[in-house]
């Protein structure tokens, strides 16, 4: 059992509680009194994985998409400052998707001078900023410890809180007392580094399982509606069982995109305004719902849409493990709390006579409105591609397990409708904030939860050159990574949502290739479907870092590709 004494320092303290993690992994770059931190983690080498990444947004996205594959907490350590000034992406969208991840920044206050405005000062107060209160508006929790004890006591609550009910991130804030000072022999016996602060997992009643049950049994067109909730190898395997013991078909939210293959003769595919016709389709006729790590939030029931999901003439059995998403968006009939590896086994054993017919009525809409519909080559004469076939080329030449993080803009919508996710593969996207810098950094955290599978990044050119210091990064870890960069030389949601009057979406002609041919990766360019494929084979069989770059034309737009149902969403009203 590890001790502390009264010649620890709080920065040892807190290195020996990260050593205490799950598969404690570190994301960052020292700087500010954190580097005290950084120098206690050199003797816990061994069990502890630090990552120096090029720039602090690079470590928070990494430390998002780490904790939304893995559902475990990563680690994001740097000064104060950067994390939130340059960090803030990876925070912010762990909070509006819920990942799980601890912060942990310094306010480099400047000690007994603090209130005279030093240099970098961030505790608040005339003449410095507030950081902690900056750090409370894009975090689920925020702790400020001011002395070493409270410095390791938060840093376990800080796993605590991140984990349990709805995950997202959580902040330390350290003042440099906290991390300087040594502990006292008094404060030594308060502090148990090695225990389990972790709160007992919540669920649900058998009775309320059996109701849910009996209204599953007793409906006659159920389908289940998958989110992101369900990623975690357990919940997918859960999902799986249900769906295919009890023959229900299964539509995903847009987060929850490859939490079911689709090329599965239950899927619905994707809901939503950018997702299939045949998802929508057989979410709107159904008679019973069964929402599972999902709150069913707007942007996925196209602004509330009533002929997608009515409480009125649907019933919904809701499962999540944070109460508050439950009956938040719709009135539900049947709230079951817990995780989803819990609560869905309970329901497949419960729920007898099921005759959902899910099969079949999959394959009929299928049949109706389409499924994955066929698209036109790209004209090879022309030297550009369609970014719609180049999604579709890459979910048909990429392996299936490849696990595939999207950026922000039409990139995303392209690969949301038109690549099709197989058995153990995975597409994420960002899952709250959006922004743009994404796809690179969550990628290469793939590359540490996924070892042995293939990561790749989707971005636009916009996004890659946002992206130089992931680049950096990947190539100074030595990691195998495939970026994707839909070249079309413009910003082409902003273009397209600007229709006749495009202002300032247009980028200069920069060859991105020897861009990424300097850093230190291999280059590949595509102006053809047979050229991606091509590169997508070699950068395969290539352990580096890959950029292949494909001249992608303007031709598609999101607006092309919105499903029947849509209409005009908030965010075509709000760029109007």
């Amino acid at each position: 059992m590890t001790t502390i004494t009264a010649s620890t320092t709080g920065a040892q303290g807190v290195a020996e509680v990260i050593a205490t993690f799950e598969k404690p992994i570190v994301f960052g770059m020292p700087g500010g009194h954190t580097v005290q931190i950084y120098d206690a983690l050199r003797d816990h080498q061994d069990t502890v994985e630090s990552v120096l990444v090029r720039e602090e947004s690079i470590g928070t996205v990494m430390a998002e998409a780490y904790g939304r594959l893995s559902g475990r907490v990563a680690v994001v350590m740097a000064q104060g400052a950067w994390v939130l000034g340059a960090g803030g992406i990876g925070v912010m969208e762990a909070h509006l998707g819920s990942s799980p991840m601890v912060v942990l920044i310094d306010t480099t206050e400047g000690g007994t001078y603090s209130h005279h405005g030093p240099y970098q000062s961030g505790f608040g107060g005339y003449g410095a900023y507030d950081l902690p209160a900056a750090m409370a508006a894009i975090t689920k929790r925020t702790f400020v410890a001011t002395d070493p004890v409270q410095a390791v006591q938060m840093t376990q609550l800080a796993a605590k809180h991140a984990l349990e009910g709805e995950p997202g991130p959580v902040a330390v804030v350290f003042h440099s007392d906290a991390l300087l000072n040594n502990f006292t022999e008094a404060d030594a016996t308060r502090v148990f580094i090695d225990r389990n602060y972790l709160s007992p997992v919540p669920t649900t009643t058998d009775a309320a399982i059996a109701d849910a049950a009996a209204a599953i049994s007793g409906s006659e067109r159920p389908v289940v509606v998958a989110g992101n909730g369900v990623r975690d190898d357990a919940g997918l395997d859960a999902l799986l069982t249900f769906a295919e013991a009890l023959d229900i078909p299964v539509a995903t939210t847009t987060s929850g995109k490859s939490v079911f293959a689709e090329d599965h003769p239950l899927a619905a595919g994707v809901m939503g305004s950018f997702g299939q016709n045949s998802a929508n389709t057989i979410v709107g006729d159904a008679d019973l719902i069964i929402a599972v790590g999902t709150k069913l939030g707007s942007t996925d029931t196209i602004d509330e849409k009533p002929e997608l999901i009515n409480a009125g003439r649907q019933t919904i059995v809701q499962i999540d493990v944070e109460a508050l998403n439950i009956n938040w968006t719709h009135p539900v009939a049947h709230g079951l709390l817990g995780r989803v590896s819990d609560i869905l086994p309970r329901l497949t054993a419960a729920a007898t006579g099921v005759a959902a017919g899910g099969r079949m009525r999959v394959a009929q809409v299928r049949e109706r409105v389409g499924y994955f519909e066929e698209i036109a080559p790209s004209d090879p004469g022309a030297r550009v591609v369609n970014p719609r076939q180049l999604a579709r080329t890459l979910g048909e030449t990429l392996p299936a397990d490849a696990v595939v993080m999207c950026d922000a803009g039409e990139n995303r919508i392209f690969m949301l409708h038109d690549y099709q996710t197989r058995q153990n593969g995975v597409l994420m996207q960002p899952n709250g904030g959006g922004g743009m810098g994404y796809a690179v950094p969550a990628a290469l955290a793939a590359t540490y939860t996924h070892p042995d599978r293939q990561a790749v990044a989707v971005t636009g050119d916009g996004g890659y050159a946002m992206s130089l210091h992931g680049l950096m990064t990947a190539v100074e870890n030595k990691r195998k990574l495939l970026v994707v960069v839909m070249d079309n030389q413009a910003l082409g949601w902003v273009k397209h949502g600007q229709g006749e009057r495009p202002f300032l979406a247009d980028f200069a002609p920069f060859d991105l290739g020897a861009i990424a041919a300097a850093i230190g990766c291999t280059a590949i360019t595509a102006t053809s479907d047979e050229e991606v494929r091509t590169g997508v084979a070699a950068a395969c069989e290539n352990d580096g870092v890959s950029v292949l770059v494909v001249k992608t034309n303007l031709t598609e737009s999101y607006l092309t590709i919105q499903t029947t149902m849509a209409g005009v969403s908030h965010e075509q009203v709000a760029s109007k």
